[in-house]
């Protein structure tokens, strides 16, 4: 299936707005936060695409041919491949009619990995200054069969993306796996930095912070994951990080206010009813209690302006310390929120 690229129009867009808003502004004020990372060196990242070394063997002779790759690649390939059986199985792999039209098709969408690799090397700079002890990931691609639970995964200090689960919101094979229609559209190129940081930074807040219990507690949290997000990823733009269309968002920015009071009017804030919290935090194609027109996860978003309320008045505190304070009445509190 012929597919057209698109993710290079997509980030060389994001990056044309940026240098112009920086040009035509220059004296303009960062948001707080942006942290300055001039100072910041690290190596850039250079994206292993173990897709392009396995659909380029011989699966006849892959006892030979997969040799020079072990090591570099062991995350995928294992022990295992030393035996019969672990070639049998990755020959069964490349040799799957389904696997390899994804990885045709993923090639087609993704000819090269550049501007991917020039926006987690930034964003890896602003995760550095943030968490500077903090060893930086290396990145693989692969073709993962449309995982779309798990589009993108992580194995301590390894991150490895499902390129396959990016090739677009009208990709056809999508829905034959039973992708629900709402997900596909964060199957575009442009969300994968975003779900690669958004990784980090859920694993980075469950080991610096308490679980959350009430509604409160999980609304701070989101908003925490997507505080990250802003500091990772500054240039990018809320529908990016919220995985919104600007209709949905610009309906939030409107109705945020009644939003908010419906929550303290049916005393939600304190209540760790699971289905409660799943219906304003959880994804769905829309927020049923409000409006179909009312897009999904209100709630954190919500979280998420508190938060940045909260650190615009405590920037002393820091990324780290926004992580370590548990108490989400206190955040709220001081923030000064008043939708």
């Amino acid at each position: 299936m012929k597919i057209r690229p698109n993710h290079q129009t997509l980030f060389l867009l994001l990056f044309f707005f940026s240098a112009v808003m920086i040009s035509c502004g220059g004296t303009e004020k960062r948001p707080h936060y942006q942290a300055d990372i001039s100072g910041i060196k690290i190596e850039p990242v250079s994206i292993g695409r173990y897709e392009e070394v396995l659909f380029n063997l011989n699966p006849y002779a892959l006892k030979d041919e997969i040799e020079p790759y072990i090591d570099r690649y062991y995350v995928f390939l294992g022990e295992n491949i030393r035996t019969e059986q672990g070639r049998q199985q990755l020959f069964d792999y490349i040799s799957d009619p389904q696997i390899r039209e994804l990885y045709l098709d993923t090639k087609e969408v993704w000819p090269d990995v550049t501007f991917l690799e020039k926006e987690l090397s930034e964003a890896f700079r602003y995760y550095h200054h943030h968490f500077p002890g903090e060893a930086i990931p290396r990145v693989f691609t692969y073709i993962s069969g449309l995982d779309f639970q798990y589009p993108v995964k992580d194995y301590e200090d390894i991150i490895v993306i499902g390129l396959d689960m990016y090739l677009g919101k009208d990709y056809h094979l999508y829905p034959k796996v039973g992708v629900p229609s709402y997900q596909t559209f964060g199957m575009q190129p442009a969300f994968v930095s975003i779900d690669v940081m958004k990784l980090l930074g859920e694993r980075k807040l469950q080991e610096m912070a308490a679980m959350p219990e009430r509604f409160l507690d999980y609304m701070i949290y989101e908003g925490k994951i997507l505080y990250f997000l802003d500091c990772m990823l500054p240039q990018h733009p809320d529908t990016l990080k919220m995985t919104y269309d600007q209709g949905q968002l610009k309906w939030l920015e409107a109705n945020m206010g009644r939003a908010w009071s419906y929550f303290l009017e049916n005393e939600m804030l304190y209540s760790s009813d699971r289905q409660i919290i799943i219906k304003f935090l959880g994804d769905a194609p829309f927020t049923a209690p409000f409006s179909r027109n009312a897009p999904p996860r209100t709630a954190a978003y919500i979280g998420w302006q508190i938060v940045r309320k909260y650190m615009e008045r405590n920037q002393v505190k820091g990324l780290a310390g926004l992580f370590k304070e548990n108490d989400a009445q206190k955040i709220l509190n001081q923030s000064g929120f008043r939708p």
